[in-house]
Order: structure tokens, then C-alpha cells, then sequence
């Protein structure tokens, strides 16, 4: 049955598109806006096609890192002609830094891919349905766990998760902005403090509080079908229908939500991150039978992408890794605290 599910933000969220924006050649900045630069529409301002000598001065600005002089020279408004978000970057730290671009569609409208929210919960499901067979599993060598781990459904055809079905989120009006992100990490001589890495990550993010909607199908008639044909070998029980679907992504979310404020519980210089972990472990204690929190996208985190089950193999004692990628929150020039990506409400909206 296909069901309308809304979808919030309960922290900036980025799923990458793959492409990288540079500056000063792809975008310019100001204290408070990014502005990615529309090449065509500024090439058509300054009629390039009709002045080739304009054009070729355009082009040496840009290797020489002066191109937003060379806008302000011949009177171009580079602003009003891109497409700008907010910016939350407190610094550039690189000579020529990269922005990693959201995911847009061919009309630059930011999204989620469907893929991405169901490769999350395919992963809550897996960890939660291999509970009962990681002890057989637990002393092969690495290579074999590997191979069970992606037999675990089977193959395309005898994988259950296509009888699962998720739209895209789209975001016609979303809140976007550009953050950074580092690492923080558990010193190693001084494991009760925390420390934070100096290389920054730049991202543009879908903001706190954006919401959209998109669509869920469990096909549990045809996948009925397909196990008493013998064609999937293995029945999914979280897929009764969506509500049971969301009761197993909860319990897994809480789990390494938890999981994570026990590493960090009392760790000096990591109470900002620990207070977020119990803002969504809150959040979860209070989802109704047709709510869940889901983490998805970039800086999720190892544990979240394999749904902690490698931490049960024995060949793999630094399964945890020892940082964690957090967004700077500057909430004024004195008050920094560090937030984590990629959270997300979903709710049963009809």
C-alpha cells in the first residue's frame, strides 16, 4: 500500500551530488551570502559573444583570482545573476577551498533521492534481522562476514527490498546553506577529552526545519508471491506495513543513538554533541506509532552505514572509529557548539 510520508529536518542534512564548487571560480562569498556564480547569464551581461576581447579578460581574472574585480570593473552585478545561500562558514581556510554540492534535479531544485532514504532503512533492517545470525559469523575471516553480508538478501532478483518502494523528496523552497564541518575526536593519551581537527569540510546543507513529502509503497502482495514462489528466500518481517517499518527504524536509531551517548557521556569538550544525541534520543521516546527518526547523507558516520555490526566482529577491533564529523554551530561570537548531521523525521501523512 502506498502511503504520503512527510519528511523534516531535525538537522542540517547533505546528500552529495558528486560535484565541488571552487572559489573563486565557481562561487564568490560575502559575510553572509554564497553566491555560485550562473556563468551563462553573466556571459550574457557582459555580451561576450559580441565582445571576444571581454571574454578572454574574463578568463585570465578567474587564473589570476580576481574575478569578482573584474565584475565590479565592467559593472556586473554577479549577485542578482546567481543563485546565492546563506552562508554559515565562519572561515575559509584553504587557499582555493571546495564547497561539495546537495543533490539537485535537472530544474536546480535540491532533493533527497529515494535511494538514499531506502538504502538507510534497508540498513536498520539488516542489522536488526542479522542479530540472530552473527554468532555463526562472528570468527570467519573478514573476507567471509564481506560475502554474508552481501548475500544476506541475495541478489537483485531475490532481494525483498524491491518489493519497497520510495520517492524522491523534493524541496521547492528549501532553507539551504553552506556549513563547515570537521572531526572530533577522543584524544588517545587522554581518552576522557575530546579534541577537534583543524581541516575543515565545506557542504551545502539542507537547513533545520525544511520539511517536503514523497512516497512509500510496500508491496506486500507481491512479495507474498515471489516467497511462496520460491523466487525471495528470505521474508522481511518489518514490511506488515509502515507503521511496523517505522516501530524497527526507531528501535535501531535509539540503539546507536544510545550506543553513541555512552562513548561521549563526559568526555570533556564533547557536552554540545552529547546534548544534541539526547535532543533526537528525546525526539524518538516521543514518535507516535506513525513516526520515526531516520539518519541519512553524508557524515552519518561508519556506525550508521553498517548498523554497528561490524563492532561484533572480532577480526575488526577498530570497527568504531575514533572521530566523528559534527557541524560548527557559531550561535554568537562567544557560544560554539558542535551539532550532527543528517537527521531526519518521517511521518505518515495519509
Amino acid at each position: 500500500m502506498r502511503h504520503k510520508v512527510k519528511l523534516e529536518t531535525l538537522s542540517s542534512v547533505h546528500v552529495g551530488s558528486g560535484d565541488k564548487k571552487v572559489l573563486g571560480i565557481d562561487f564568490l562569498y560575502s559575510p553572509k551570502r554564497i553566491y555560485f556564480l550562473d556563468t551563462l547569464r553573466i556571459g550574457e551581461a557582459i555580451d561576450i559573444t559580441a565582445n571576444p576581447k571581454i571574454a578572454t579578460e574574463w578568463s585570465k581574472s578567474v587564473l589570476d583570482g580576481k574575478q569578482e574585480e573584474f565584475f565590479i570593473d565592467h559593472n556586473v552585478d554577479y549577485r542578482k545573476l546567481s543563485r546565492s545561500v546563506v552562508n554559515y562558514v565562519d572561515e575559509f581556510s584553504d587557499r582555493a577551498p571546495s564547497i561539495s554540492m546537495m543533490m539537485r534535479d535537472g530544474r536546480g531544485i535540491a532533493y533527497i533521492p529515494g535511494s538514499s532514504i531506502k538504502g538507510a532503512i534497508r540498513t536498520a533492517i539488516f542489522a536488526q534481522m542479522a542479530e540472530n545470525e552473527l554468532k555463526s559469523v562472528k570468527y570467519k575471516p573478514q573476507q567471509e562476514v564481506v560475502k554474508w553480508a552481501k548475500d544476506f538478501f541475495g541478489g537483485i532478483n531475490a532481494d525483498p527490498f524491491r518489493f519497497l518502494r520510495v520517492g524522491d523528496v523534493f524541496f521547492e523552497n528549501a532553507s539551504m546553506a553552506v556549513i563547515n564541518t570537521v572531526q572530533i575526536k577522543k584524544k588517545p593519551s587522554r581518552p576522557r577529552q575530546s579534541s577537534i581537527d583543524t581541516i575543515k569540510q565545506y557542504s551545502e546543507v539542507l537547513l533545520l526545519d525544511n520539511s517536503s513529502s514523497f512516497s512509500i509503497d510496500i508491496d506486500n502482495e507481491g512479495l507474498a508471491n515471489a516467497i511462496k514462489e520460491n523466487v525471495i528466500m528470505r521474508n522481511v518481517p518489518q514490511f506488515k506495513d509502515v507503521t511496523t517499518l517505522f516501530k524497527a527504524v526507531n528501535k535501531y536509531t535509539q540503539h546507536l543513538v544510545q550506543s553513541e551517548m555512552g562513548m561521549w557521556n563526559g568526555i570533556d569538550g564533547a557536552k554540545s554533541m552529547y546534548d544534541f544525541l539526547d535532543f533526537i534520543d528525546g525526539e524518538i521516546e516521543s514518535c507516535n506509532s506513525d513516526e520515526c527518526i531516520l539518519r541519512i547523507g553524508n557524515g552519518s558516520g561508519k556506525r550508521f552505514i553498517t548498523g554497528g555490526i561490524l563492532e561484533k566482529m572480532t577480526f575488526d577491533h577498530n570497527a568504531v572509529p575514533k572521530t566523528r564529523r559534527i557541524e560548527i554551530v557559531n550561535d554568537d561570537e562567544e557560544s560554539i557548539h558542535y551539532d550532527l548531521l543528517g537527521f531526519v523525521k518521517l511521518t505518515i501523512d495519509g
